[in-house]
């Protein structure tokens, strides 16, 4: 069974402070009715669920075409809930609990419960969202060093009230080594993600020389 964990790209999408919208360009061959339509499409690489590779942060990092495949996958891959509200940051001692899941996985998700405010308050799921100290992403690989993926349901590991912090985190999971990719824009709301290991399907929507890209996402359970 395969269950879609990422949303479609829309006009609509919740972004994060300074990322473009996806703008859409109607087009025609020739003038009149029965013209062939066309669309030009422009979004950014970090609009939607999208994954960030290591070019993001770290100079001469490898991008989409060098360290993904055009289907991607991660197994096992698990999801843990560790429910935080506002701004409230995910620090080690949140992870302790779950340590069996973090030291069997391959992929590791955290739902926070961020998602619910997707479609009610776009604003606070943009900019006053739950976020990821950098203490995190060593704590990881000292607990995990098969972890090559972390995913999460908010829009994305960092807040725009702390940008230090931000590129901080960001560089320690992207730089480091080994690289852990982050999976942000998660829609981690299916119960059954909690229940057992699945398998992480990624697609690129475009798959090139890029530092990120929107992806599709999906999780197979056996």
């Amino acid at each position: 069974m395969l269950i879609p964990i990422s949303y479609p790209l829309n006009r609509r999408t919740p972004l994060y402070p300074g990322t473009e919208p996806l703008t859409i360009t109607r087009m025609k061959s020739f003038e009149g009715d029965d013209g062939e339509e066309k669309s030009l499409l422009s979004f950014s690489s970090h609009a939607g669920t999208h994954i960030d590779l290591p070019r993001h942060f770290c100079p001469g990092g490898g991008s989409v075409q060098g360290l993904l495949a055009p289907e991607a996958v991660f197994e096992p891959a698990r999801c843990i809930a560790v429910p935080k509200t506002g701004a409230e940051p995910i620090r080690i001692y949140d992870l302790l609990p779950h340590l069996d899941a973090i030291r069997n996985s391959r992929a590791l998700f955290i739902r926070t419960g961020s998602g619910r405010l997707r479609e009610s308050d776009p604003d606070a799921y943009a900019q006053r969202h739950p976020w990821v100290h950098h203490e995190v992403p060593g704590f990881l690989r000292m607990e995990n060093p098969a972890l090559r993926l972390f995913g999460i349901d908010t829009i994305s590991i960092a807040i725009p009230a702390e940008p230090e912090e931000g590129m901080e985190a960001h560089r320690a999971f992207l730089c480091g080594s080994p690289h852990i990719f982050l999976l942000e824009d998660v829609d981690l709301s299916y119960g059954r993600l909690l229940e057992e290991p699945w398998t992480l399907r990624i697609y690129p929507v475009v798959f090139d020389d890029l530092e990120g890209v929107p992806v599709v996402a999906l999780a197979e359970f056996g």
